[in-house]
Protein backbone atom coordinates (compact mmCIF):
# COMPACT_ATOMS: atom_id res chain seq x y z
CA UNK A 1 0.00 0.00 0.00
CA UNK A 2 3.28 2.35 0.84
CA UNK A 3 4.73 1.32 -2.62
CA UNK A 4 1.44 2.34 -4.37
CA UNK A 5 1.00 5.76 -2.97
CA UNK A 6 4.53 6.49 -3.75
CA UNK A 7 3.95 5.45 -7.43
CA UNK A 8 0.99 8.21 -7.25
CA UNK A 9 2.82 10.53 -5.91
CA UNK A 10 5.62 10.11 -8.38
CA UNK A 11 3.54 10.11 -11.54
CA UNK A 12 1.32 12.87 -10.15
CA UNK A 13 2.20 16.57 -11.36
CA UNK A 14 3.68 18.90 -8.61
CA UNK A 15 1.64 21.90 -7.43
CA UNK A 16 2.66 24.87 -8.85
CA UNK A 17 5.10 22.75 -11.21
CA UNK A 18 3.89 24.03 -15.32
CA UNK A 19 5.01 21.64 -18.38
CA UNK A 20 6.59 23.70 -21.01
CA UNK A 21 5.56 22.89 -24.53
CA UNK A 22 8.26 21.13 -26.56
CA UNK A 23 10.70 23.73 -27.69
CA UNK A 24 10.35 24.19 -31.71
CA UNK A 25 13.47 25.87 -33.92
CA UNK A 26 12.14 28.95 -35.90
CA UNK A 27 12.80 28.98 -39.61
CA UNK A 28 15.12 31.15 -40.70
CA UNK A 29 14.13 34.25 -42.57
CA UNK A 30 14.33 33.55 -46.41
CA UNK A 31 17.11 35.12 -48.27
CA UNK A 32 16.13 37.32 -50.76
CA UNK A 33 16.84 35.74 -55.07
CA UNK A 34 19.71 37.44 -56.33
CA UNK A 35 19.02 39.78 -59.03
CA UNK A 36 19.90 38.61 -62.24
CA UNK A 37 22.29 39.49 -64.56
CA UNK A 38 21.55 41.80 -66.79
CA UNK A 39 23.80 41.87 -70.16
CA UNK A 40 23.42 44.34 -73.09
CA UNK A 41 21.93 41.99 -76.19
CA UNK A 42 24.67 40.80 -78.66
CA UNK A 43 24.46 42.68 -81.79
CA UNK A 44 25.80 40.94 -85.16
CA UNK A 45 25.60 41.80 -88.72
CA UNK A 46 23.45 44.65 -89.72
CA UNK A 47 21.77 44.55 -86.77
CA UNK A 48 20.49 47.74 -85.59
CA UNK A 49 22.18 49.39 -82.61
CA UNK A 50 19.85 52.01 -80.26
CA UNK A 51 21.34 55.41 -80.31
CA UNK A 52 20.81 58.17 -78.10
CA UNK A 53 16.75 59.03 -78.17
CA UNK A 54 17.81 62.54 -77.49
CA UNK A 55 20.25 62.87 -80.95
CA UNK A 56 18.26 64.71 -83.87
CA UNK A 57 19.39 66.29 -86.97
CA UNK A 58 19.03 69.82 -87.71
CA UNK A 59 16.45 70.62 -90.09
CA UNK A 60 17.96 70.62 -93.62
CA UNK A 61 20.72 68.54 -92.33
CA UNK A 62 21.50 65.88 -95.79
CA UNK A 63 22.32 62.29 -93.85
CA UNK A 64 21.80 60.26 -97.39
CA UNK A 65 24.59 59.66 -100.28
CA UNK A 66 26.88 62.00 -101.77
CA UNK A 67 27.41 61.06 -105.35
CA UNK A 68 30.42 59.38 -106.29
CA UNK A 69 31.98 59.44 -102.37
CA UNK A 70 32.62 56.52 -100.83
CA UNK A 71 31.10 56.58 -97.07
CA UNK A 72 34.00 57.19 -94.33
CA UNK A 73 34.00 54.49 -91.67
CA UNK A 74 31.77 52.38 -93.49
CA UNK A 75 31.93 48.72 -92.69
CA UNK A 76 31.89 46.82 -96.68
CA UNK A 77 28.47 45.27 -97.01
CA UNK A 78 27.05 43.41 -99.81
CA UNK A 79 25.86 45.85 -102.94
CA UNK A 80 22.49 45.94 -103.68
CA UNK A 81 21.22 43.00 -106.52
CA UNK A 82 21.77 44.27 -110.13
CA UNK A 83 18.29 45.27 -111.45
CA UNK A 84 17.61 47.60 -108.42
CA UNK A 85 17.37 51.36 -107.84
CA UNK A 86 18.91 51.87 -104.80
CA UNK A 87 18.85 55.27 -103.87
CA UNK A 88 16.65 58.55 -105.21
CA UNK A 89 18.46 62.01 -104.22
CA UNK A 90 17.27 65.69 -105.00
CA UNK A 91 19.30 68.60 -105.25
CA UNK A 92 17.96 71.75 -105.29
CA UNK A 93 20.54 74.75 -106.48
CA UNK A 94 20.12 78.28 -108.06
CA UNK A 95 16.59 78.14 -108.76
CA UNK A 96 16.76 74.70 -110.72
CA UNK A 97 17.37 70.80 -109.54
CA UNK A 98 18.87 67.41 -109.97
CA UNK A 99 17.33 64.29 -109.40
CA UNK A 100 20.03 61.40 -109.44
CA UNK A 101 19.06 57.66 -109.57
CA UNK A 102 21.68 55.26 -108.10
CA UNK A 103 22.30 51.26 -108.98
CA UNK A 104 24.82 48.82 -108.79
CA UNK A 105 24.87 48.61 -112.75
CA UNK A 106 24.30 50.94 -115.61
CA UNK A 107 20.75 51.53 -116.87
CA UNK A 108 18.57 53.28 -119.10
CA UNK A 109 16.24 56.34 -119.33
CA UNK A 110 13.28 57.37 -121.46
CA UNK A 111 11.25 60.22 -120.40
CA UNK A 112 8.23 61.98 -121.63
CA UNK A 113 5.60 64.75 -120.20
CA UNK A 114 2.28 63.16 -119.49
CA UNK A 115 -0.53 65.50 -118.80
CA UNK A 116 1.79 67.85 -117.07
CA UNK A 117 3.92 65.20 -115.46
CA UNK A 118 7.29 63.87 -116.39
CA UNK A 119 7.25 60.16 -116.47
CA UNK A 120 11.20 59.02 -116.83
CA UNK A 121 11.44 55.22 -117.64
CA UNK A 122 14.09 53.53 -116.48
CA UNK A 123 15.25 50.81 -118.10
CA UNK A 124 16.69 47.25 -117.44
CA UNK A 125 15.29 47.80 -113.37
CA UNK A 126 13.03 46.18 -111.89
CA UNK A 127 13.32 46.06 -107.87
CA UNK A 128 12.81 49.13 -106.09
CA UNK A 129 15.29 49.31 -103.50
CA UNK A 130 14.49 49.87 -99.73
CA UNK A 131 12.93 53.21 -98.93
CA UNK A 132 12.98 54.29 -102.59
CA UNK A 133 9.11 53.92 -103.17
CA UNK A 134 9.03 56.53 -100.41
CA UNK A 135 7.73 59.91 -102.24
CA UNK A 136 10.08 62.51 -102.51
CA UNK A 137 8.72 65.96 -101.37
CA UNK A 138 10.22 68.65 -103.24
CA UNK A 139 7.39 71.74 -102.91
CA UNK A 140 9.31 73.73 -99.95
CA UNK A 141 12.45 73.80 -102.24
CA UNK A 142 13.56 76.56 -104.39
CA UNK A 143 13.15 74.50 -107.39
CA UNK A 144 10.59 73.96 -110.22
CA UNK A 145 9.79 70.50 -108.92
CA UNK A 146 6.71 69.16 -106.29
CA UNK A 147 6.92 65.96 -106.20
CA UNK A 148 8.92 62.50 -107.13
CA UNK A 149 7.80 58.90 -107.13
CA UNK A 150 8.93 55.98 -108.20
CA UNK A 151 6.75 52.59 -108.61
CA UNK A 152 6.26 49.72 -110.19
CA UNK A 153 4.50 49.42 -113.87
CA UNK A 154 3.09 46.69 -116.29
CA UNK A 155 4.63 46.80 -119.70
CA UNK A 156 3.06 49.23 -122.11
CA UNK A 157 2.38 47.78 -125.70
CA UNK A 158 4.52 49.86 -128.10
CA UNK A 159 5.74 52.15 -125.27
CA UNK A 160 8.24 49.77 -122.75
CA UNK A 161 8.19 46.68 -121.14
CA UNK A 162 7.69 45.98 -117.26
CA UNK A 163 10.13 47.23 -114.88
CA UNK A 164 9.89 50.88 -113.15
CA UNK A 165 8.93 54.51 -113.44
CA UNK A 166 9.70 57.44 -111.86
CA UNK A 167 7.08 60.19 -111.91
CA UNK A 168 8.42 63.74 -111.76
CA UNK A 169 5.30 66.62 -110.69
CA UNK A 170 6.35 70.37 -110.69
CA UNK A 171 5.00 73.17 -109.05
CA UNK A 172 3.43 74.33 -112.17
CA UNK A 173 2.50 71.84 -114.39
CA UNK A 174 2.98 73.91 -117.48
CA UNK A 175 6.46 73.95 -116.80
CA UNK A 176 6.73 70.35 -117.02
CA UNK A 177 9.74 69.45 -119.57
CA UNK A 178 12.09 66.73 -120.35
CA UNK A 179 15.49 66.86 -118.12
CA UNK A 180 18.76 67.21 -119.44
CA UNK A 181 20.38 63.65 -118.60
CA UNK A 182 24.02 62.45 -118.34
CA UNK A 183 25.06 59.34 -116.60
CA UNK A 184 28.42 58.31 -114.72
CA UNK A 185 29.96 55.30 -112.94
CA UNK A 186 31.27 57.02 -109.94
CA UNK A 187 34.06 56.31 -107.21
CA UNK A 188 31.63 54.70 -104.85
CA UNK A 189 31.46 52.18 -107.61
CA UNK A 190 27.55 52.91 -108.24
CA UNK A 191 26.15 53.74 -111.50
CA UNK A 192 24.21 57.37 -111.70
CA UNK A 193 22.04 58.64 -114.19
CA UNK A 194 21.50 62.65 -112.96
CA UNK A 195 18.75 64.66 -113.97
CA UNK A 196 19.07 68.41 -114.15
CA UNK A 197 16.62 71.59 -114.53
CA UNK A 198 16.88 75.13 -114.97
CA UNK A 199 16.39 78.01 -112.63
CA UNK A 200 17.56 80.17 -110.63
CA UNK A 201 18.03 80.88 -106.60
CA UNK A 202 18.81 79.54 -103.60
CA UNK A 203 20.64 75.62 -102.92
CA UNK A 204 19.63 73.45 -100.66
CA UNK A 205 19.35 69.82 -100.32
CA UNK A 206 17.22 67.22 -99.63
CA UNK A 207 17.10 62.89 -99.32
CA UNK A 208 15.14 60.70 -101.10
CA UNK A 209 15.76 58.42 -98.56
CA UNK A 210 16.77 57.61 -94.91
CA UNK A 211 20.63 56.84 -94.92
CA UNK A 212 21.14 52.54 -95.48
CA UNK A 213 23.17 52.13 -92.42
CA UNK A 214 20.85 53.68 -89.87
Amino acid sequence: MRSFALAVLLLAPMPGLVHAAPHKKTPPPPRPAAAPSVQPPEVTGDAPIAMNPGATHAEGDYSGVTPGVPPKNQKPKRPPPKGELSWIGFEAKGGGAQIFLQSVAPFEVNQHVENGTLVVDLGGLNKLGQNTWREVDARFFDSPLARITARHVGAVHGKHGAGLEVRITFKNAKDAHEAQVRSANEADGMYYQYLSFAGTGSSATVPASPDPEK
